[in-house]
């Protein structure tokens, strides 16, 4: 779990620097990336929207599936939402030590304000492309973003829906194959 979520702060080749299930992690998380970003069904929702916002579709995409990943949760998932995002902060915070400093301010501040659990609120979705859209250093139209959200929300939950079996099926796959199995 710790792993996965360093993926979006890891960058580069993973050389043995960290225990080998944070970089088992970090490496089913880019498996991930690259199984969505290169699936056609994230192309078709992407060509949804206006030409000037393809280009931060992908983003814009991740936040969305997001959203509906939280609203549908079990139709994916037996356990509770609130008591995952819950487990899944305690895991992440239990490598403390493997986390970078900018990781562990983030992981406390999601967990402080809840934004997992915020995933299922639109608010919290538009506030979410807002902020990314600052973050980014280049100027981009994401603060206008959340508006094809709401022209394409049938559409693009409807693309969600057919999406994650396949990546549920990729996910399952890749974990049969790359994590060896526990011992007692």
């Amino acid at each position: 779990m710790a792993g996965a979520f360093l993926g979006d702060f890891v960058k580069g080749t993973l050389v043995g620097e960290r225990p080998n299930h944070i970089e088992t992690g970090i490496r089913f998380h880019r498996a991930v990336d690259a199984f969505v970003d290169s699936h056609p069904i994230q192309r078709q929702s992407i060509d949804r929207f206006q030409p000037h916002f393809r280009r931060y579709g992908g983003i814009i995409c991740d936040v969305v599936y997001d959203h509906f990943l939280a609203n549908h949760w079990l139709t994916f998932c037996d356990q509770d939402f609130v008591q995952f995002c819950e487990e899944s902060y305690a895991a992440i915070l239990s490598e403390r030590a493997h986390l970078s400093s900018s990781a562990a301010e983030t992981i406390t501040r999601m967990q402080r304000y809840g934004s997992l659990e915020s995933y299922r609120s639109e608010t919290y979705i538009s506030r979410s492309l807002e902020h990314i859209g600052q973050r980014l250093k280049r100027a981009n139209p994401l603060d206008e973003s959340f508006q094809e959200y709401i022209q394409h929300q049938t559409e693009l939950e409807q693309d969600f829906l057919t999406f994650m079996p396949s990546l549920e099926a990729f996910a399952d796959d890749w974990l049969r194959a790359n994590v060896e199995p526990q011992t007692s």
